[in-house]
């Protein structure tokens, strides 16, 4: 089917950016009650061709409001799939390792997670093909499925897909974000002498149209609000009036994150937060790192996994570790109305019992619906299950209210008993800190997808719909 062209004008893109300065900065409050319904269990099968069944652990990556659901898992037959529940029931995986990649190639051992879903049920994911190169994420592949056509076309096919300043991408990172248009939008690795380190690559964002044209939303040397430029930009996150937030770091600035691996393996940076305006192209700094100020008190060392809803609200994780060190005492924060709003920082009380000992470092564990209710997942310092171990959970934050979904001890009739909300899924680089691992993914009814390990063993992907 030939795909129809959509074009929009700059009035009509006016109009809407004027529409969302009047919606309400605030949602109701959350909803208390959950009902749970499974999506799937380790140790069922996986579809597909191959085989296999799910192990180790499920990666949530969208939930639209219509209810489909696009995750990632490990797979008995080796490594990882992307995968997607549609009309109650699982079809065949997007991709799986050691299967042959569209484009060419063959996917390697990790998908570069979350993957991006819209409300029409496309679908972006980025994976690793064989070889995987240095630094991570070379010889990486950007990918969509079509709910249309039910097919996975290749967006980025890596050393031969065109650049928009030249030469071809190196490869790709994580967190694709797809708008309701389906332009994907995804971080890039690309050959350039203005990126962290002078290694001849670097990392920027670009928008990939549902027809294919690739261009540049920021790149290494572009000019940076305040001066300076950008020498790095990755997580990029796209609503649907195609403004893009990221996390960027600017050329001479700290750099080096304590604890992670050289330039040459992974490149990576202290990073702030960014939102680039789809009408003006103007870029905005919301969180500059090491100089903005957290609500609560303390500075932002760094920022990251960035999610950004229609009203141009964006929640995400803040490190408030005092320098020189990184990654030590992580909180959740709103960004809505012109202001930053604390949502959860370490020490904070929560549903159940305890505070938070730390938010999450992993991507996926924080999300925000239109709504203006942000999930994560954290760290208790509570131990109800006498393992000697911090309990973790599931909470919603709305209009200034802390609710809980999931936590050690919640009793989840017809499952059993959530024992933690963390599985033995890979992390590179490796966290210093104890995590969540669950997801949290919600949309705009308030349902949210994620994750447990239950007391008897069993990992269970569920969905937790409010019950009023």
């Amino acid at each position: 089917m030939k795909e129809k062209r959509i074009e929009i004008s700059l009035s009509a893109l006016l109009t809407m950016s004027a529409l969302v300065a009047v919606f309400p900065c605030h949602a109701e409050a959350a909803p208390i009650g959950y009902v749970f319904t499974p999506v799937a269990f380790l140790g069922d099968p996986a579809p597909g061709i191959a085989g296999g069944t799910f192990v180790n652990d499920f990666e949530p990556g969208g939930l639209n409001n219509k209810g489909d659901i696009a995750f990632g898992a490990d797979v008995s037959t080796g490594g990882e799939g992307v995968f997607l529940k549609r009309n109650r029931r699982l079809i065949a995986e997007l991709g799986r390792s050691n299967a042959e990649a569209p484009g060419g190639g063959t996917f390697d051992f990790s998908f570069l997670g979350p993957v991006g879903l819209n409300d029409r049920g496309d679908v972006v994911f980025n994976f690793l093909l064989q070889p995987f190169g240095a630094p991570f994420g070379v010889n990486g592949g950007a990918y969509r499925y079509s709910h249309v056509t039910g097919e996975v076309t290749p967006v980025v096919v890596p050393f031969a897909t065109p650049a928009p300043d030249g030469g071809t991408f190196q490869g790709v990172s994580f967190q694709p974000t797809i708008d309701d248009r389906g332009a994907d939008v995804f971080a890039g690795i690309i050959e350039t002498d203005a990126g962290v380190e002078d290694t001849g690559l670097g990392v920027g964002i670009f928008r990939a149209s549902a027809s294919g044209l690739i261009a540049n939303v920021v790149v290494p040397g572009d000019p940076a609000p305040g001066g300076g430029t950008f020498d790095y930009a990755v997580e990029p996150w796209v609503n649907d009036w195609r403004d893009v937030s990221f996390i960027g770091h600017i050329a001479g600035e700290e750099s080096t994150i304590p604890g992670f691996p050289p330039q040459s393996e992974f490149i990576s940076a202290l990073g702030g937060l960014y939102v680039k305006n789809a009408v003006t192209g103007r870029i905005r700094t919301i969180v500059h790192a090491n100089e903005t100020a957290a609500p609560g008190g303390g500075t932002f060392r760094q920022v990251f996994h960035d999610v950004m809803n229609n009203r141009g609200e964006i929640a995400f994780n803040g490190d408030l570790t005092p320098a020189p060190a990184a990654n030590e005492k992580i909180g959740v924060f709103l960004y809505s109305c012109g202001r930053i709003i604390a949502v959860a920082r370490p020490g904070d009380p929560l549903p159940g019992g305890g505070t938070l000992v730390n938010a999450s470092l992993i991507n996926g564990n924080v999300h925000l619906n239109n709504r203006g209710e942000v999930a994560f997942g954290g760290v208790v310092n509570s131990d109800v299950d006498q393992d000697g171990n911090d309990d973790t959970g599931l909470f919603v934050w709305s209009k200034g209210k802390l609710s809980l979904v999931a936590r050690t001890g919640t009793n989840i009739p017809g499952v059993g008993t959530v024992d933690e909300l963390a599985s033995p899924q890979l992390i590179f680089p490796p966290a210093p800190i104890a995590n969540t691992t669950s997801g949290a993914i919600n949309n705009d009814r308030g349902q949210i997808a994620f994750q447990v390990t239950l007391t008897d063993g069993r990992g269970a992907f569920l969905l937790a719909t409010p019950s009023h």
